[in-house]
């Protein structure tokens, strides 16, 4: 039986995010049903395409930790688009808060 493409995809995920573990000294214990990859981004709405060149685009899917001092563990990642992870990465949330009600101040 062939593998679906977010099967796939959920496949690289898991193994890059081994690997990152490794490197950074963080807990892994995620599964291949750990990860789950839909269609779309739940923070930007981007249709999620895996890159074909090998470097991530805006819509490739990407392993987001929601608290990053949690480590690769259930419960503690969601898929997403690279740049919604890209976004979130240094900020804090009250950083991120800041920047949108600044910008939302601004076009109001």
């Amino acid at each position: 039986m062939a593998m679906s493409r977010s099967e796939g995809i959920a496949r690289l995920l898991l193994k890059s995010s081994r690997y990152r573990a490794k490197r950074g000294g963080l807990r892994h214990t995620l599964t291949l049903a750990d990860i789950v990859v839909p269609t779309h981004c739940p923070v930007l709405g981007l249709r999620l395409r895996p890159s074909i060149s090998g470097r991530a685009a805006p819509n490739s899917p990407s392993l987001d930790r929601i608290n990053p001092r949690r480590g690769y563990v259930p419960g503690n990642v969601i898929v997403v688009s690279w740049r919604a992870n890209e976004l979130k990465k240094n900020a804090s949330l009250a950083e991120m808060e800041a920047v949108c009600g600044f910008y939302q101040q601004l076009i109001a």
